[in-house]
């Protein structure tokens, strides 16, 4: 059996998960899912869940008995939230589900660690260990899968991803951090495939959440080569699909050491279509700093050309904005066949990362200082008067563009 050294994973004994597991009866607490997972693959932990073989008001009692804080996140489910030091540690009690309808399900609680496992989703996302590094493996599959790096759900696929639809985004997010190379198991893909219908009865929020992730990966391009393939990509995001624009974009990220951008690689999916992106940007109800960034790029008319000069080009990033510029500029980049025009193309989009807009030396208060009444008279000279600035490389000082006012005829 293969286990966890917790000298090397200081997190399995640090002073808030000794409290915690000094708060339970022995071995009745253990770590779950991507935690045990990524130690054993030896990639990052972000998270620590834990499973325990008690009801949630027993979790609940031995908590209180500890002096530990904790919030009833989740008491229907299983799931109590303990508070260590400011800092969340979910709790869940080892459960069955017993109804399901593809969102939501009815449970009942276990002791039995074995048939808490066969209600996971993928056969590696059972393992269990304790504060000492012991790693159970109930299904008897999850090692073996997690060393191939082989994604296949626990016992019937179909019925796996009939509990709960969204296990389909979750098996290509796996897919596109962790599957490698390895074969994609044939009967979880045709799960995916047959059931992607479900996806419709799931929330917006939760399938936005899923896409953002698998869109983090280091390189998503094979898990979204194979949605395209089997009919699910275009199910999901109709409006971007273009896998191919992914592709470029990921070569130029490794050209140019870029770090993961999930709006970026959308936008690379995607035509730079108005109305189609409002659209994707409702359906999936994004944030509204997501959506900004997104319609401001397909809605952007500045012309875009290697041909500007240095003070057009701080010009376009004046009107349009250093995000808008950036993003269209990295996709002229990422999408140039010629290396020396894709080279230029990242020059300019280096100016941007780098551009820091600068302040209009005029206001209203000036204006009217000056002698211009408010209302629409004042508003036409102070576009003017910024139409000048900006013609002038933002080098025009107020004095000057006060001289200029006057030439308007105020």
């Amino acid at each position: 059996m293969t286990d966890l050294t917790p000298e090397k994973f200081p997190w399995m004994r640090d002073k808030a998960m000794t409290a915690l597991f000094k708060a339970f009866p022995k071995d009745s607490l253990r770590f779950v899912g991507g935690c045990v997972r990524n130690a054993l693959w030896g990639e990052a932990v972000t998270d620590t869940d834990l499973a325990v073989a008690l009801k949630p008001n027993e979790v609940i009692s031995a908590l209180k008995s500890a002096g530990i804080r904790y919030i009833e996140t989740g008491v229907a489910h299983g799931t109590v939230t303990a508070i260590i030091q400011g800092k969340p540690y979910e709790i869940t009690s080892l459960r069955q589900d017993i109804e399901t309808d593809g969102r939501h399900a009815v449970v009942t609680f276990t002791e039995d660690w074995a048939e808490d496992a066969q209600r996971r989703d993928l056969t590696f996302n059972t393992l269990y260990a304790n504060q000492d590094g012991r790693v159970f493996d109930p299904t008897g599959q999850g090692l073996e899968d997690l060393k191939a790096r082989r994604l296949q759900f626990v016992g019937e696929a179909g019925a796996r991803v009939k509990e709960d639809y969204l296990r389909i985004l979750r098996f290509f997010r796996f897919l596109a951090w962790y599957g490698g190379d390895s074969k994609v198991d044939a009967a979880s893909l045709k799960a995916c495939r047959e059931n992607r219908s479900g996806i419709k009865e799931l929330s917006a929020e939760r399938v936005w959440s899923e896409i953002k992730k698998l869109l983090l990966a280091r390189n998503p391009s094979r898990a979204l080569h194979i949605m395209l393939t089997n009919d699910i990509l275009e199910f999901v995001l109709p409006e971007a699909n273009n896998v191919d624009g992914v592709d470029r974009l990921l070569k130029l990220e490794t050209r140019e050491n870029l770090d993961p951008d999930p709006l970026l690689r959308l936008m690379a999916m995607s035509a730079r279509e108005p109305l189609q992106m409002a659209l994707l940007c409702k359906r999936l109800k994004m944030s509204g700093a997501e959506t900004k960034r997104l319609r401001n790029w397909a809605e952007d008319s500045e012309a875009l050309s290697l041909d500007l000069s240095e003070r057009d080009r701080k010009a376009v990033l004046y009107r349009a904005g250093k995000q808008t510029v950036l993003d269209r500029t990295l996709l002229r980049a990422a999408g140039e066949s010629d290396p020396i025009k894709s080279a230029h193309w990242m020059s300019f989009a280096n100016l941007a990362s780098d551009w820091e807009r600068p302040e209009f030396p005029l206001s209203g208060k000036d204006l009217k200082a000056a002698g211009v009444e408010t209302g629409p008279r004042m508003g036409k000279a102070l576009q003017a008067l910024e139409a000048l600035w900006i013609r002038s490389g933002f080098t025009a000082e107020k004095d000057k563009l006060l001289t200029a006012l006057k030439l308007l005829g105020k």
